[in-house]
């Protein structure tokens, strides 16, 4: 691999966590007075996208977080009014998530802000570019969740 290349998957690297911390801790400054956080936000995303009210292993799973942390997550929400935790009926053990009213019309209002703040956002990005960007962000998604899977296997040879 030439050393052009090695630079800048280094630097695109670098700028993924930049953007990262960026939108971050813009967001829990958009959000402070609403007493949530960025992830918490995304996390009621991620809650939402599903059909059926999710667990803490299927959110783990679309929210790119460990299991822990969304479930710690989800009592924040929880204790401002924005999810219920529940007990499956079919299995005691199982627990799931779902959004309130409270944050159904929490959702609602914010829906105008947050197409202004996207356009705004992402203005200077071609529509081809940000296909582009779409489709090299999950393929990179797809291949980090190959490297944990083999990161996984190899941790059970090892035991």
């Amino acid at each position: 691999m030439n050393k052009e290349r090695i630079d800048l998957e280094r630097e695109v690297l670098v700028r993924i966590f930049q953007l990262s911390n960026k939108l971050q801790v813009f967001l829990d400054n958009q959000l402070k007075n609403e007493q949530l956080t960025g992830k918490q936000l995304l996390l009621m995303v991620a809650i939402d996208s599903f059909k059926n009210d999710p667990g803490f292993s299927e959110i783990s799973k679309r929210f790119g977080s460990s299991r822990q942390n969304v479930k710690q997550l989800a009592l924040k929400l929880r204790k401002n009014g924005y999810v219920q935790i529940y007990t499956d009926k079919l299995d005691a053990r199982y627990k799931r998530v779902k959004l309130t009213n409270q944050a159904k019309e929490y959702w609602r209002k914010r829906d105008e802000s947050d197409l202004m703040f996207l356009n705004e956002m992402f203005k200077v990005v071609s529509d081809d570019n940000m296909t582009i960007l779409q489709e090299s962000m999950m393929k990179i998604d797809d291949t980090i969740d190959l490297l944990n899977k083999n990161e996984e296997k190899g941790n059970e040879n090892d035991s």
